[in-house]
């Protein structure tokens, strides 16, 4: 009524009056009646704000390829954002020119040209993998723009969804990409077949290196023994050597022996014929009768028998036949 009206900003809008070419009233969220003849009314939102984007680019190697994300960023300084664009409203709250509408656009257009110089400095298979790389970028790059530091606004956040080539280049990609798991599918199952044959031949040589050593160590023992055998048959040889040098020696000792009793019985015997050869050189000049008569006190009643048997069969008185009788034979010979 009479040109008077009442206004309200939020919490995320900076609210000003401008009264006769200067500020009157300004703030975030505030709220006050004004005549609509006489203020100018300017509203500047500074809450945050996300951009979602989508290029299409080209690769140092002339490859397309469409880069995908979203910015986030607020107006950090209203006053200078005000200054370089236009952010009147009308009674209703409706802004009277695009300026409002168009500082995304100068948003987009910056991020646009730092994409644009990033990727014509990569090959397509770098560009596909530089995400990471290009958040970096744009975050560090973005936050230095002078076009941006004029208007106030900050860049909080940069996020890339997606970078990909053309549906042709996609194909042929996938393409060499397949072929390439492919071969190296095929490596992978030549290296573990070569690896299984590698395994199996070490295995082999395991084998074969601890049958060498099993025969290695028979043969070691079959020396060992034999040499035991050897040793054994040494000392066997030296004892027989030894038994039968001491059998020798025993022999020797014993004909020594038998030569000593063969010389004791030899000496013995000349000392026992050399008494019998002097006692017969005795007896040689004693007369036989008287010899005889000698010999004959020392007879038994048998041998005088039988010498007197000698004495008829002998000399002049001898008798041609004698038969004596069982009886005087006994009688004779008494008690025997």
């Amino acid at each position: 009524m009479f040109g008077l009206n009442f206004i309200k900003a939020d919490a995320s809008t900076y609210l000003v009056e401008f009264r006769k070419g200067r500020k009157t009233r300004e703030g975030v969220g505030i709220s006050f009646y004004y005549f609509g003849m006489s203020s100018t009314l300017a509203a500047v939102p500074v809450s945050s704000r996300e951009l979602p984007f989508i290029f299409s680019l080209q690769s140092a190697d002339f490859q397309p390829i469409n880069v995908q994300g979203q910015l986030t960023f607020h107006i950090r300084a209203p006053e200078q954002a005000m200054q370089m664009l236009n952010f009147t409203i009308d009674k209703k709250g409706k802004y009277v020119t695009d300026d409002a509408q168009s500082l995304e656009d100068r948003v987009l257009r910056t991020a646009q040209v730092l994409i644009r110089d990033y990727m014509q400095q990569l090959g397509l298979r770098q560009a596909l993998l530089s995400a990471p790389g290009l958040m970096a970028f744009l975050l560090e790059r973005l936050a230095e723009s002078e076009s941006l530091a004029k208007l106030g606004i900050s860049v909080l956040d940069v996020a890339i969804t997606a970078i990909t080539p053309s549906p042709e280049t996609s194909r042929a990609l996938e393409a060499e990409v397949r072929e390439q798991l492919l071969k190296e599918s095929d490596d992978a199952i030549y290296v573990r077949r070569l690896s299984g044959i590698e395994q199996e031949k070490a295995v082999k040589e395991k084998e074969l290196a601890t049958e060498v050593a099993i025969q290695r160590k028979k043969q070691e023992i079959d020396e060992a023994r034999i040499e035991a055998e050897r040793s054994v048959a040494q000392k066997q040889f030296l004892m027989d050597q030894e038994r039968l040098q001491a059998s020798i020696g025993a022999e020797k000792q014993r004909g020594e022996l038998i030569r000593l009793e063969s010389d004791n019985l030899r000496a013995q015997a000349d000392a026992t014929a050399y008494g019998i050869e002097q006692q017969l050189k005795a007896y040689q000049s004693v007369d036989p009768e008287v010899l005889k008569a000698l010999t004959m006190g020392k007879m038994t009643p048998e041998q005088l028998i039988a010498q007197a048997f000698d004495n008829l069969a002998r000399g002049d008185n001898r008798i041609g036949n004698l038969n004596i009788s069982p009886d005087l034979l006994q009688s004779l010979m008494g008690d025997r």
